[in-house]
């Protein structure tokens, strides 16, 4: 299967160096991979920016910016409907590095869309229910229960993909307009009710994907209680050892997200690209 990275970005040349961070790391991995930037109003300084990146880049108008997390969905899925790479990873671009290969535990057989938990349930983590609870209140007694589930990184068959994309978008741009970051919000509705077929959610345990809002050292981390009630549920919380982000059981991530989020962490995981 072919195999490529999409993501997108407005400020091209400004964000230059977080996007080229996360695309070598996914390169150094996935070496025959091609990376796809979703490049946002864009200038011809932009264009020069992604052509020195030496990466794939589609240029889409999104308006207001603000609710870029929201359009971006639409237009990722718009570009799998024009390619032929197969096998995909959408994710953010300025806060996610890769440690290994993403694809090295989809099980394609199997599962044709792959997500992961943040470690703590919707009623555990005031940001998400916040946003739930502005965007989608008649969803939130349904979710409450649920693990939170992340729209950063999302991973699978390009065919799949698409449907889910374009029902996360109609979602959002139908929700509440109380918050502008709708899209993760979305996803976990379509995981409490069922509505995705052949889905894989890895935990934190296995080492696919870490996402540091919730499953880091960050200043809610003690404060929200995050910490004890993941060691309670996973038996441990993720860790730092010489640079490199494993679970507690020292198995290596091969995402690590919103790593930016702790500073001590973002200087050792970003070295070998700068």
């Amino acid at each position: 299967m072919k195999k490529g990275l999409i993501g997108i970005s407005n400020k091209v040349r400004e964000n230059k160096e977080k996007i080229r961070i996360w695309s070598e790391s996914f390169k150094r991995y996935v070496p025959n991979g091609e990376v796809v930037l979703i490049a946002a109003n864009t200038t011809e300084d932009d264009i020069l920016a992604c052509q020195e990146l030496g990466i794939t880049y589609h240029i889409v108008e999104v308006g207001d910016t603000w609710f870029i997390n929201n359009n971006r969905l639409i237009h990722t899925a718009e570009f799998l409907k024009s390619t032929d790479i197969e096998l995909f990873m959408v994710t953010d671009v300025f806060d996610v590095i890769f440690q290994n290969d993403p694809f090295q535990k989809f099980d394609t057989e199997n599962y044709d869309f792959f997500i992961s938990g943040e470690g703590v349930l919707m009623n555990e983590e005031p940001w998400n229910s916040d946003v739930m609870n502005k965007c989608f209140p008649g969803e939130i007694e349904y979710c409450r229960g649920t693990e939170i589930v992340c729209s950063g990184v999302m991973g699978g068959k390009r065919d799949s993909l698409i449907p889910i994309l374009m029902r996360m978008y109609d979602m959002c741009i139908n929700a509440n307009e109380d918050h502008n970051i709708r899209d993760q919000a979305a996803l976990i509705i379509m995981v409490s009710k069922n509505e995705i077929e052949r889905m894989k959610i890895f935990n934190l345990n296995d080492g696919w994907a870490m996402h540091c809002a919730a499953a880091g050292p960050t200043q809610f981390f003690d404060g929200w209680g995050l910490r004890n009630r993941i060691t309670h549920r996973y038996g441990g919380v993720p860790q730092m050892i010489e640079g490199v982000v494993y679970t507690h059981e020292n198995h290596k991530y091969d995402i690590v997200h919103q790593f930016n989020r702790i500073p001590e962490w973002h200087t050792q995981l970003i070295q070998t690209y700068v």
